[in-house]
């Protein structure tokens, strides 16, 4: 059984901060100039987690399978500049499911939850970042009802 719940401070982060590594690694597989991961400490990640306990404008989902923990979500909530027609936005700045609980309906499960927190937050819309070639995850982000927003381009010099 799936259960998805919001991080909280009981919780061990130890699970949660080796499915981030994993995240950054797959990520950096991507584009290989885009993280730094070698730069990266445990401290630095284990802060990001505990601020959006915190936090009133974010918030850290996690999937359980069986009590272990399978994904993560990070989400957060900001306000648009005045000339945006949508004030307030979602974004999911990370969505990650261990690799041994894949093609289960986690991350599906994870977005749906995601959802509601949004709605709950008066959000009409949420953004969610994701590397070109990642093409599974494209694929399920569509089939779940995304739809492309637009194209980042990258100049080296």
């Amino acid at each position: 059984m799936i259960e998805v719940r919001r991080l909280s401070q009981s919780d061990n982060l130890a699970p949660i901060l080796a499915l981030c590594k994993d995240f950054f690694s797959e990520y950096q597989a991507h584009h290989n100039e885009f993280f730094h991961t070698d730069n990266l400490s445990d401290s630095d990640i284990v802060g990001r987690f505990r601020e959006s306990i915190e936090a009133n404008n974010s918030v850290t989902l996690i999937a359980l399978s069986d009590g272990s923990v399978a994904g993560y979500a990070s989400l957060a909530i900001r306000e648009q500049p005045p000339f945006y027609k949508i004030k307030k936005i979602g974004t999911i700045s990370a969505l990650m499911v261990g690799e041994d609980y894949r093609r289960r309906g986690i991350a599906t499960r994870i977005m749906e939850e995601a959802e509601i927190y949004f709605r709950r937050q008066g959000v009409k819309y949420y953004t969610f970042y994701t590397a070109v070639n990642n093409q599974a995850a494209i694929r399920l982000y569509e089939k779940l009802g995304l739809t492309p927003l637009h194209i980042s381009f990258l100049g080296e010099l």
